[in-house]
């Protein structure tokens, strides 16, 4: 008794059903939930996100001062522009709104299930599916899923750290990290310990040191502070106001805005040339921002000598700092360019063994960038998990996917942020990239993709490796000698080029039952849906792709016979003339 092949008696283009979860429901989670469901037929999508609303870092961050420093005219998702932003740098506050905004404008929350904290995914080498186990903060139970795409949408600033000092914890006064903000706390006429000069410490110095008694300002690394942030020149170098005559004019002529994007957005991805070592770009850009930081510290030139790199600036993402340099040097901050010894019930101690008495301690410290997920285990084929696979340094093929780690996919991975350009433009290519392999899954009826560890997955970390030398930042888990972690080889609209058409060449590939004895049979009975249907068959018709007429009028005569005669195109057509 022969097989018969369910296949063979349904169209091509009928999709197998398939399943989708993601973790976190940030800028990418969001983006997931417009483009999967428009992309992707016969699409089930779960999105499990551990807070009580979306947003991800917008919604978990309120601290004094907290905002972005990419215009906000970029900082935006490609389909959904804003023309009412109200800053040139838009506040947190204002980011999580436009999130919402447009997640209501797309039904995305449907897709979420709030309040659900990620713990473990194990793959089923059986069922060629990912068991997701989550927990329901809710009511504190346990829930087990199943899917065949595991996507991680949570980014790498997510698990904020406090530093590790001795008796941090048994001070007396009020302790807070910037990302755990508590919007009570009143700094007026307090002494205050401000601990890290990293953006979230930068942003809120300018805004506590007009009412705090004092600042103590604790900062160990040197870092390059730019006057405001990315494309600067075209808000006048300062984090303008846009007017109600700027707003209603972008609203309501969408031809302006357009331009007026293009002019910010080309500015941003023209910062790669600046990183370049040796470039006369790079030494000009050298030269300006050293000139800034000694002219706005020149009152107390030893903050320069500490806060100065022996690295050029682009090295590292830009510190933009607008009221930074200029609250450094107001007789109500004390710059201390040295670790800390010990937190005290009242104070701290230096490394110097300097001590200052404050009443609050402020940890503007950042997350955890070791890309650890000892806590959330995600274990792939065979047992090994992503913490084997990142040891001893995270991977990720375009910054996307792992060996041994199937149908498992991540939003700005190792390697896969930008180093200039826009971030939501560069997660938009990663999205589609995803989609497309997904879609060549269920387009083929194959259960499980991988990128090959020994060739493709190696000849792109060895790629990745050549950028950005002598640089100490998170991108090299801080270290002058280690290799690149986070971004991503190139400029955002390079990783367009580079993401546009997958290499699937590069992929070791696991089939379903149904195409086992023939990698075709997908191909099914030889018709479409819409003519099973009987529907309508010619929509290409109205998506075609002219090209550009390079001849125009009556061809010309050849061999004594008129163009004209040999022609119709020049009068059924005129247009085409």
């Amino acid at each position: 008794m022969s097989f018969h092949n369910p296949l063979q008696d349904q169209a091509i283009d009928k999709p197998r059903p398939i399943k989708v979860i993601c973790i976190g429901a940030g800028f990418s989670g969001i983006l997931t939930a417009i483009r999967f469901p428009q992309r992707i037929p016969n699409l089930e999508l779960t999105i499990y996100e551990k807070n009580d609303d979306i947003g991800g870092t917008w919604y978990e961050n309120t601290y004094a001062g907290v905002g972005c420093d990419v215009p906000s005219h970029v900082y935006q998702y490609s389909f959904a522009g804003n023309p009412n932003w109200s800053k040139f740098y838009a506040g947190g506050a204002e980011i999580q709104q436009y999130l919402k905004d447009v997640a209501w404008r797309y039904d995305v929350e449907k897709y979420v299930r709030l309040q659900h904290h990620f713990e473990k995914a194990d793959w089923d080498e059986v069922t060629q599916k990912w068991t997701v186990t989550v927990k329901d903060l809710r009511n504190n139970t346990t829930v087990t899923d199943t899917a065949d795409i595991l996507i991680k949408g949570t980014g790498v600033l997510n698990k904020w750290k406090w530093p590790e000092i001795q008796g941090l914890h048994s001070f007396g006064g009020s302790l807070m990290h910037t990302a755990g903000w508590d919007p009570k706390f009143d700094w007026t006429n307090k002494r205050v310990a401000l601990i890290g000069a990293g953006s979230s410490g930068i942003q809120v110095l300018p805004h506590i040191q007009p009412k705090a008694k004092h600042v103590f300002h604790y900062m160990r690394g040197k870092t390059w502070i730019s006057p405001v942030g990315y494309a600067a020149e075209v808000g006048g170098g300062v984090n303008r106001d846009y007017t109600a005559a700027e707003r209603m004019d972008f609203a309501n002529n969408p031809q302006t805005y357009i331009e007026y994007r293009h002019l910010v957005e080309g500015i941003m991805n023209k910062g790669q040339l600046s990183t370049f070592l040796g470039t006369d770009v790079q030494k000009q850009f050298w030269k300006e921002s050293d000139a800034f930081m000694r002219r706005k510290l020149e009152e107390k030139p030893e903050i320069y000598k500490s806060l100065i790199p022996n690295f050029p600036p682009g090295c590292r993402r830009l510190t933009p700092g607008p009221g930074y340099l200029e609250a450094l040097v107001e007789d109500n901050v004390t710059f201390i360019g040295a670790g800390i010894e010990k937190v005290t019930e009242n104070g701290l101690f230096d490394t110097n063994d300097k001590f200052h008495e404050v009443d609050a301690i402020i940890c503007a410290t950042g997350f955890d960038y070791s890309w650890s997920t000892k806590d959330t285990p995600i274990t792939g084929r065979g047992g090994i998990t992503l913490e084997n696979m990142w040891d001893p340094c995270p991977e990720a093929y375009m910054g996307v996917v792992v060996p041994n780690i199937p149908n498992f996919f991540m939003y700005l991975g190792p390697a896969g942020a930008p180093g200039s350009g826009s971030f939501i433009t560069m997660l938009e290519f990663v999205v589609e990239y995803i989609i497309k392999c997904i879609k060549k899954l269920q387009r083929e009826y194959i259960s499980s993709l991988e990128p090959t560890s020994m060739e493709a997955h190696a000849d792109f970390c060895k790629q990745a490796d050549k950028h950005f030398e002598q640089c100490k930042s998170w991108f090299k888990r801080n270290s002058e000698t280690g290799r690149i972690v986070g971004v991503w080889p190139g400029s955002s609209v390079h990783a367009k080029h580079a993401m546009e058409n997958p290499r699937f060449e590069d992929f070791h590939y696991v089939r379903m039952p149904e195409v086992e004895g023939n990698r075709f049979n997908w191909f099914g009975n030889g018709l479409t849906v819409a003519q099973e249907k009987s529907e309508k068959t010619t929509q290409y018709l109205d998506d075609v792709d002219i090209p550009p007429i390079i001849n125009h009028g009556p061809r010309p005569e050849v061999n004594g016979v008129s163009g004209d005669k040999s022609s119709s195109l020049g009068n059924e057509f005129p247009g085409l003339v």
